[in-house]
């Protein structure tokens, strides 16, 4: 399951624990993100992952830097590979200055534009001025499910503005974001995704753990303080349950309203019996004006999103 261990925790939640400058800048720096994996941690900038930090059975941490983005072949000889002291974690939280500067370089050539507006829609719902706003919080991105192989951008949780009261009043919601007509069809299209997670859905067991994965990463998220929103006067955690229909949504960033393409997609048969699937509601989000933020009324049923093209 990718949720953290209780000592990873400690390490960011306390002031003397070895990780804590890099959770104290990640509260600093909104173009950084924290997401929680199998006991290891990734932070995030423009979609890219520049920094990974893993626990050891030893009780320290390892790092690594994606050489991938190091064109220039910079020596990072100003950041320790291991965490074994504060002062560590301080070096690295250091060097993310120059660590920006060679991813920024890199995807000025090599753009990864879908995962860096993933992103912004994280930061936009989870901890940005407007999250407090939003009804859907993301617990995790770039989410890989081995058997039956479904992939989805981002796994949000539905907590509607109404209902904060407790923590049970909410549903998951499995996304997916395509950036540009070219994403829409073909092996990693629209329908190849919601047979996909239609087959992930209907494993009751894999949905469970899955479910549990979301609940888990969601709460550890809010003790860490990457979450900001309202939840009243409930100090519930957020609880799932597999009985409740969950969402699939799609958004579709940067769509060209002058091609038919999406229309014509939209227009197969297959969408008509997944538009009426018993085991998930379809939904396509729609910008409140303009920006991600994510509300309930923002997501339209097939039939409506139709309707718009």
């Amino acid at each position: 399951m990718r949720i953290l261990t209780k000592t990873f925790m400690d390490d960011l939640l306390k002031p003397e624990g070895l990780l804590y400058p890099i959770r104290a800048k990640i509260i600093k720096d909104q173009t950084l993100m924290l997401a929680i994996r199998d006991h290891y941690i990734n932070i995030y900038y423009r979609g890219g992952n520049i920094l990974k930090v893993m626990e050891h059975s030893k009780g320290f941490y390892r790092t690594s830097f994606d050489d991938q983005y190091n064109m220039s072949k910079q020596n990072f000889s100003d950041s320790l590979a291991d965490i074994t002291t504060q002062d560590d974690a301080e070096k690295l939280v250091a060097s993310f200055p120059n660590r920006k500067n060679i991813m920024d370089e890199y995807f000025s050539i090599y753009g990864k534009a879908e995962r860096e507006f993933q992103q912004l829609v994280v930061r936009e719902n989870n901890y940005s001025s407007f999250s407090n706003e939003s009804e859907y919080f993301i617990s995790d991105i770039e989410v890989t499910d081995p058997n039956p192989g479904a992939r989805f951008d981002m796994m949000a949780i539905r907590w509607l503005a109404s209902k904060r009261k407790s923590g049970s009043n909410c549903k998951a919601a499995l996304t997916e974001m395509k950036y540009g007509d070219g994403a829409l069809g073909g092996s990693a299209g629209l329908l190849k995704h919601l047979k996909d997670i239609d087959t992930l859905i209907s494993n009751i067991d894999r949905y469970t753990k899955l479910l549990l994965t979301m609940e888990t990463q969601f709460n550890q998220l809010d003790q860490l303080g990457l979450l900001n929103f309202n939840k009243g006067k409930s100090e519930a955690r957020v609880k799932l349950d597999a009985n409740d229909k969950p969402e699939v949504i799609f958004i579709l960033a940067n769509h060209n309203p002058r091609s038919p393409k999406l229309k014509t997609i939209l227009s197969e048969p297959e969408f008509n019996i997944y538009e009426k699937s018993p085991v998930f509601d379809l939904r396509f989000f729609i910008a409140s004006f303009s920006g991600y933020g994510l509300h309930s009324k923002c997501m339209l049923p097939l039939a409506e999103f139709r309707k718009l093209l």
